[in-house]
């Protein structure tokens, strides 16, 4: 055999390899399917083409010189939406598959020390992905997280004056205690502990026991003036180290229950830990008090409020753009990405269809928050429409060139209107649409390419740019203002625009259900 010819494959593949990498990088950069103005994808799937008889000189020289983009931004954010999902699912997992409620059924030791069933609902999630409460704590909108909502203080001060009448309820076989109502502790099986002005000469209290604790035995931090603990057991603070020797009988038994913050509204009941893994709670084993816990700094996540009094996590607005509440609602992201913000992006430019897409998005969010403060919504619905957007103003900028540009128009509208249509479905967010719309319409006049049919006309279309300009700020100027400062109250026809109830639980507000809300520790 000649060594010279079985030499030559091995000679010709760096050239090979050569010629490979010319074609990938000359594809890369290949401009020749340049992205024409008022067609695109969009346009060519609904037979959309041009009057030759209204290009002129001027007209086709403008066409000629819109530049031709690569859809920089589209990779980048697909690639992004992927890998968060990813890492959403392998750290939470995926929430019950459906659209109401799946209930939870198991043998459960309570507080009391017996071991019950207990039932609760836990809520569906029909895109296969997280429950809401982990999409809330990896940055979902969820307006109470974002800024300090009345209504949700307000029901805790409730929490907290129900709490400052509790006692220690002492099991009469020294078997443990729980911090609990009178009405909740049984005689036959416990002692009530609860103190009033008669309790004796060395406690002039009213507000107390508190199982697990005292001002006359806590060590660190001492009820000492001028820091000595009120009268208030609500205002208490968790005692980190007490005194070994204590004659009360609240301070040395053991406690069967302890704060536990459930569900998205950060309820906070005195359960034991069993019970609170149960329904997916979380436990606070350092505290005895509801009062003594901020469930919802837990609810939420990400960054610690700067005030406990005041949630501030209003970066929300954007960072929910790129999470998903499923696998299924992922895809269909990516697929709406790679054909309709590729296309767009290729006319428009990394960085004007990022602002666009970005401000819409925000924009959606921020009106969502206002009508429907108390549901967890993630993804770039608002983004997305604001996307949608770009297609009904590219055809209304380039009307005079488009042959039946009325037939272009309506189509994209019905199209548009059917999508909000199923926005009246569950887990779709109607307000981010709307609101991700009306942003991008006002985004597209001042950001996307245009070509002008004379000076009239040009000086016209630059009009078009300062007044959406001003509208724009005047939205966002008019939102913060609504939800900062005149949040919307009791708006019982707001839910139906987002979600039409079909049965009792088809608009859910996500929140887990306990079958039985009153916990019983004695009984």
């Amino acid at each position: 055999m000649d060594l010279t010819d079985s030499a030559r494959p091995q000679k010709d593949m760096p050239g090979r390899r050569n010629k490979i990498a010319e074609k990938v990088m000359a594809a890369a950069f290949n401009h020749s399917e340049r992205r024409q103005i008022g067609k695109g994808l969009v346009g060519r799937v609904l037979n959309r083409s041009y009057r030759k008889q209204r290009i002129d000189s001027e007209v086709k020289q403008q066409l000629e010189s819109i530049e031709d983009h690569r859809p920089y931004f589209t990779y980048w954010l697909t690639t992004v939406h992927v890998v968060i999902l990813i890492i959403s699912l392998v750290f939470y997992g995926f929430a019950p598959i459906g659209f109401t409620y799946t209930q939870r059924r198991d043998l459960v030791l309570q507080a009391n020390l017996v071991v019950e069933t207990v039932g609760y609902m836990e809520p569906d999630n029909f895109w296969i992905g997280p429950r809401p409460a982990d999409l809330i704590h990896l940055g979902a909108k969820y307006s109470p997280c974002m800024h300090r909502d009345e209504q949700v203080y307000v029901r805790l001060a409730d929490i907290r004056r129900e709490e400052n009448d509790t006692g220690c309820c002492i099991r009469t076989d020294n078997a443990g205690c729980v911090q609990t109502v009178s009405s909740m502790c049984s005689t036959s099986f416990a002692t009530f502990a609860k103190w009033s002005i008669n309790s004796g000469p060395n406690n002039l209290r009213r507000s107390g026991p508190v199982c697990g604790q005292d001002h006359r035995t806590c060590k660190v931090p001492a009820s000492v003036k001028p820091n000595e603990w009120p009268d208030d057991i609500t205002k208490w603070p968790i005692c980190k180290e007490s005194f070994e020797d204590s004659e009360y009988p609240h301070t040395t038994c053991d406690l069967t229950g302890r704060p536990c913050c459930i569900g998205i509204d950060g309820t906070c009941k005195i359960v034991s830990q069993e019970y609170c893994d149960f329904v997916k709670g979380y436990f606070h084993p350092e505290a005895t008090l509801c009062s003594q816990v901020d469930c919802l700094d837990d609810v939420c996540g990400l960054i610690p409020f700067g005030n406990k009094e005041k949630p501030d996590q209003i970066y929300r607005l954007w960072l929910s753009i790129f999470l998903h509440a499923g696998i299924f609602h992922c895809i269909l992201s990516i697929i709406m990405q790679m054909t309709i913000l590729r296309d767009l992006e290729k006319l428009a430019g990394c960085l004007r269809i990022a602002t666009i897409y970005l401000i819409s998005g925000i924009g959606g969010n921020l009106m969502s928050a206002i009508f429907i403060p108390y549901r967890a919504e993630v993804g770039p619905a608002g983004a997305q429409f604001g996307l949608l957007a770009c297609l009904v103003v590219e055809v209304l900028q380039n009307y005079q060139i488009l042959r039946n540009p009325g037939s272009a128009l309506g189509k994209l509208l019905i199209i548009i209107s059917a999508l909000f249509v199923l926005g009246l479905l569950p887990w779709i967010d109607n307000y981010a649409h709307l609101g991700g719309f009306i942003c991008g319409t006002l985004l597209s006049f001042i950001f996307l390419p245009y070509v002008y049919f004379g000076e009239f006309d040009r000086n016209r279309k630059r009009l078009q740019i300062v007044i959406s300009t001003v509208l724009l700020l005047l939205y966002f100027m008019a939102m913060f203002i609504i939800y900062y400062l005149k949040p919307l109250r009791n708006c019982n026809w707001c839910s139906y625009f987002n979600c039409v109830p079909l049965t009792e639980d088809f608009c859910s507000n996500m929140d887990v259900r306990l079958e039985n809300d009153e916990l019983h520790p004695t009984r």
